[in-house]
Order: structure tokens, then sequence, then C-alpha cells
């Protein structure tokens, strides 16, 4: 049997579960912390039941939960002390955890001392470790995971939800937000880096899609309009009418939002501190940005502007390749894959 918990457990998350358990012939145990915001259909896209566990509860044991203790265990949300407790049982009785990480390696001082600490704390806890992409696959050998018990793929939109629309140049003269307003996500930068770039280009609109404590700055402002939150079914054609993903965030472990942008053909603007920038981003679809200066990012919009049909075309075909390197398909080949390597090493 195979366990996987996830804490903040989403809609893409059921996905790409589902495109994992489709693949394997056994039973595959969801354990899922509830998200933030609500998501309608999470059993119906997963394909059966999760076991919701709470945020604070204090489970003791697999017996508890009225389960057997599985072969294999794939966790994620080490913060979380019951899934801590069930990974260790697992150990216990010999069976296999597969960690699953998003942080992304940055190289400061504060994530070089997580790596002796992790090496110290939880280097036991997991015999291997699926991450995003190519900076967190970094950041997890620094960290004393071996090479080939580190796989990439942990993260992706389901293409059956976003797919490529109308040509770039074709589509409404407007940037895109996607994400919480919240000071980590850059939006205070890209408020006033829009009031500059709308002052001198009133035909760019920005629209803003997502929920926080800062939204209430985003009001009455010329050029701005803003959605409370949008269920990923009605995601796409927001996506599709938009030239640019603008993604300012101070601190961005990957980056799901990127590749949604990506798989609708959209071109990117990403601060540099966004992970999923070094799997998505290339000189021909996207501009990279210092993060949290508002400058930088008013010089990134004002040089998009400028682009020509050429440009948005190429950035179209390239969004699109670097799209398909991710997904549900990919989650599920990578973890399969990462359970066969730990069980033929048990």
């Amino acid at each position: 049997m195979i366990a996987i918990s996830w804490y903040g457990l989403s809609q893409y998350a059921a996905r790409l579960i589902r495109a994992f358990s489709d693949q394997v012939q056994e039973e595959v145990l969801v354990l899922g912390v509830r998200p933030q915001v609500p998501v309608r259909g999470m059993e119906a896209v997963l394909g059966h039941p999760i076991i919701w566990i709470e945020e604070m509860a204090d489970i003791t044991s697999w017996q508890e939960l009225g389960l057997t203790v599985p072969e294999i265990f794939v966790q994620s949300g080490w913060a979380c002390h019951s899934f801590n407790v069930l990974g260790k049982e697992v150990k216990r009785h010999g069976g296999r955890v597969i960690g699953l990480c998003d942080n992304n390696w940055r190289g400061d001082l504060r994530q070089l001392l997580g790596g002796v600490f992790f090496r110290f704390r939880y280097r036991r806890s997991f015999d291997a470790i699926l991450v995003p992409g190519r900076s967190s696959s970094k950041m997890m050998r620094f960290y004393g995971m071996p090479k080939h018990r580190v796989s990439s793929g942990l993260y992706g939109a389901d293409p059956k939800l976003f797919a490529a629309g109308p040509a770039l140049e074709a589509r409404p003269k407007q940037f895109l937000f996607v994400g919480q307003f919240v000071a980590r996500k850059g939006v205070d930068v890209l408020r006033k880096a829009f009031i500059r770039v709308h002052q001198e280009h009133p035909e760019w609109r920005l629209r803003l899609c997502g929920n926080g404590p800062l939204l209430k700055h985003f009001c009455d402002i010329p050029g701005m309009s803003v959605d409370a939150f949008v269920q990923p079914e009605n995601l796409a054609e927001i996506y599709h009418e938009a030239r640019f993903l603008v993604l300012p965030s101070l601190q961005e472990n990957w980056g799901l939002v990127v590749h949604e942008a990506t798989l609708c053909g959209c071109a990117l603007l990403l601060s540099k501190a966004v992970g999923s920038g070094q799997d998505l981003a290339t000189a021909s679809n996207a501009i990279l940005f210092s993060a949290g200066n508002e400058e930088a990012l008013y010089r990134a919009m004002t040089e998009a502007i400028t682009w020509t049909d050429e440009q948005y075309q190429e950035a179209a075909h390239v969004s699109l390749k670097k799209a398909d390197q991710f997904g549900p398909q990919r989650f599920a080949v990578s973890l399969r894959t990462l359970i066969e390597e730990v069980r033929s090493n048990s």
C-alpha cells in the first residue's frame, strides 16, 4: 500500500495524485490538511475519498486513523506534527518514506544553516525526495540527498484545464497577476510600478486575481481590475486574455501560476526570486527583474510593451514547449520511478 500526505491539499495536487494512482496497480491512500481557500470537487477529481486531518491534530499512529502501516509513505508538510509521526512509524516498520519539498536554492546564511539542521534532524527520515525543478534539486543535493534519490516534477498544472489560447499579439494589451495579496508576493511594488506604466501607456491594463489583506490597496486605481479567488476551471480563460503573467514575488519556492500561464501560451515577467523561472523562463519568453525593486519592474513592463508580433509569436512557442515538461504525467512518472528506486534498495 502507498499513502500520500499533502499539507494544504489543493485541486492541482489532487490531479497530480490521480495521474499517479491511475498508473500503479496498488492501493493509494490520500491524507490531506485542508487548503486555506476551499476548492470545489476535490474528491471527484481525485477519484476516491480523502482522509482529512485537522492542521493542529495530534495523530499518534496509523492505527488511530483505522489504517495499517503502509509500505511507502509519500510525505509533505514536514512542519505537520501528525505527518512526521506517521512517517517515523513507517520507518520503524521497515517501510520507505519519500519526502516532498518545494524550497528553492537561495544560498543565504539561513539556508546554509538549514542544511546542517536537515542533515542531523531529517536526513535519515527520508529515503528519497521529490522536488519541483532545478533550483530545489540543487538545494536537496546540498542538504545531503544523493543525486539519484532526488527527482523533479513535484508541481504542475493540468493541461486538460490550461491550454493554448489566442495568439499573444491578438490578445488585449493586458498584464495579469494571479496570487495572494500579501507582502511576500511583491504586490505593493507591482501596484506602484504599474501606476507609472499606465500613466505613460493608458492602453495597457493590469488584471489581478486573488485575495488577501493587501487587496484593499488595489481599489479604484485607473487601469486595474481585481477578481476575487477564481476556481481553477475558470482561470484558463483569464490567462487567454493576457499577454504577460507578472509575478513580482520577494520569495516564491516554485510558482504554479507560472506553469499555468505557460500552458496558456503567455509570456512572463518574473522576479528573480521565482523558483520556476529556472525551469520555464528563457530570454525568448520572459523578462526577469530584481525582486522588490519598483524601478526594475517598471523597466521590465515598459520593455514588454515594446515587443513586436514576432517576439510574441516566439514567446508563445517557447512557453508552450517549456510547459510540456511539467504536469500530472511528469509527476506520476517521477514518483513511480523514485518508489521503484527505494524498493530496489530495501
